[in-house]
């Protein structure tokens, strides 16, 4: 029959173990600053990153300049496939807004890619922003967005 004795190896690591847990992290008196706040608008639309878990942003580029239309592309994995997109100007505000259909989903991230007409559109900043796709009106996971600074000419 085999013995089931502790080994003392193993006993001083687990006691060394929990003298470490137990000591906790830094020394109870860190403090955060307060973050800068302002009640005004920025003067530029907020940039998104450009790649995320289920989606990325190939174009366009960051400060592209655009005029007439532009594509837009970049690699996804929405559920049915689906890239809802939109454009806003400097308050936010959505001002173009559709989807296109990337080449397949789930197994992993599939080409997607479109043109965009921004012909009607003020010359000025814009916000591009591409998403994964909320099928559960909120009730699950929130979208994934990416997104891009353009200017219309």
């Amino acid at each position: 029959m085999r013995s089931t004795r502790t080994r003392p190896a193993g006993c001083i690591i687990a006691l060394a173990l929990c003298g470490v847990l137990a000591s906790g992290c830094g020394d109870g008196n860190a403090v955060a600053e307060d973050p800068e706040v302002s009640a005004q608008p920025s003067e530029k639309p907020s940039a998104l990153p450009r790649t995320s878990a289920l989606i990325t942003l190939s174009a366009p580029a960051e400060g592209a300049a655009v005029s007439e239309s532009f594509e837009a592309s970049g690699k996804a994995n929405s559920p049915e496939a689906n890239v809802p997109w939109e454009v806003r100007d400097g308050s936010g505000e959505t001002v173009l807004e559709g989807a296109v259909t990337a080449e397949g989903w789930m197994d992993k991230l599939y080409p997607w890619k479109t043109t965009i007409d921004v012909s009607e559109l003020e010359p000025g900043t814009y916000l591009f922003i591409a998403r994964t796709d909320d099928t559960s009106d909120g009730e699950g996971k929130p979208a994934e967005e990416v997104g891009a600074r353009i200017t219309v000419e």
